[in-house]
Protein backbone atom coordinates (compact mmCIF):
# COMPACT_ATOMS: atom_id res chain seq x y z
CA UNK A 1 0.00 0.00 0.00
CA UNK A 2 1.39 3.93 -0.84
CA UNK A 3 1.48 6.59 1.56
CA UNK A 4 -2.11 7.79 0.42
CA UNK A 5 -0.86 10.25 -1.62
CA UNK A 6 -3.34 11.19 -4.25
CA UNK A 7 -1.82 10.96 -8.20
CA UNK A 8 -2.37 14.72 -8.38
CA UNK A 9 -0.24 15.13 -5.07
CA UNK A 10 2.63 13.28 -6.04
CA UNK A 11 2.86 15.30 -9.34
CA UNK A 12 3.24 18.74 -7.16
CA UNK A 13 5.92 16.50 -4.87
CA UNK A 14 8.16 16.74 -8.31
CA UNK A 15 7.22 19.33 -9.47
CA UNK A 16 8.24 20.83 -6.23
CA UNK A 17 11.47 18.84 -5.64
CA UNK A 18 12.43 19.80 -9.62
CA UNK A 19 11.44 23.30 -8.89
CA UNK A 20 14.18 23.25 -5.73
CA UNK A 21 16.65 21.42 -7.44
CA UNK A 22 16.63 24.61 -10.06
CA UNK A 23 16.06 27.33 -8.02
CA UNK A 24 18.02 27.03 -4.90
CA UNK A 25 21.16 26.81 -6.45
CA UNK A 26 20.81 29.57 -8.90
CA UNK A 27 19.96 31.82 -6.24
CA UNK A 28 22.65 30.62 -3.95
CA UNK A 29 25.30 30.69 -6.76
CA UNK A 30 23.49 33.47 -9.48
CA UNK A 31 24.71 36.09 -7.02
CA UNK A 32 27.96 36.78 -6.53
CA UNK A 33 29.66 39.30 -4.48
CA UNK A 34 32.92 40.56 -4.37
CA UNK A 35 35.55 43.36 -3.73
CA UNK A 36 39.32 44.29 -4.05
CA UNK A 37 42.41 45.42 -2.02
CA UNK A 38 44.96 48.44 -3.79
CA UNK A 39 47.99 48.87 -2.25
CA UNK A 40 50.94 50.85 -3.29
CA UNK A 41 52.66 47.16 -4.16
CA UNK A 42 50.92 45.76 -6.79
CA UNK A 43 51.48 42.57 -5.68
CA UNK A 44 49.59 43.30 -2.25
CA UNK A 45 46.70 44.36 -4.21
CA UNK A 46 43.95 41.26 -5.20
CA UNK A 47 40.49 40.71 -5.46
CA UNK A 48 37.99 38.21 -3.81
CA UNK A 49 34.74 37.05 -4.98
CA UNK A 50 31.96 34.28 -3.63
CA UNK A 51 28.37 33.78 -3.34
CA UNK A 52 26.07 36.55 -1.72
CA UNK A 53 25.15 34.47 1.22
CA UNK A 54 28.84 33.60 1.90
CA UNK A 55 29.86 29.98 1.87
CA UNK A 56 28.57 29.21 5.14
CA UNK A 57 24.73 30.65 3.46
CA UNK A 58 25.42 28.38 0.70
CA UNK A 59 26.28 25.38 1.79
CA UNK A 60 23.19 25.67 4.35
CA UNK A 61 20.97 26.76 1.75
CA UNK A 62 21.71 23.95 -0.30
CA UNK A 63 21.99 21.14 2.50
CA UNK A 64 18.13 22.39 3.20
CA UNK A 65 17.49 22.13 -0.24
CA UNK A 66 18.61 19.04 -0.79
CA UNK A 67 16.51 17.62 2.14
CA UNK A 68 13.80 18.82 1.08
CA UNK A 69 14.14 17.36 -2.81
CA UNK A 70 14.71 14.13 -1.17
CA UNK A 71 11.82 14.23 1.11
CA UNK A 72 9.66 15.22 -1.83
CA UNK A 73 10.90 12.50 -3.71
CA UNK A 74 10.17 10.57 -0.94
CA UNK A 75 6.65 11.87 -0.96
CA UNK A 76 6.27 11.17 -4.72
CA UNK A 77 7.40 7.82 -5.36
CA UNK A 78 5.81 5.77 -2.85
CA UNK A 79 7.20 7.29 0.76
CA UNK A 80 6.63 4.66 3.81
CA UNK A 81 4.14 1.57 3.14
CA UNK A 82 1.57 0.91 6.17
CA UNK A 83 0.51 -2.62 6.54
CA UNK A 84 -2.87 -3.35 7.92
CA UNK A 85 -3.08 -4.82 11.60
Amino acid sequence: MSNGATPGARGLWLIAAAAVMVVVPLVVFGFQTGECFDSVSAAASYCTSGPAVGAGGAVLLCSGGGFFVAHALGRALGGRSRTSP
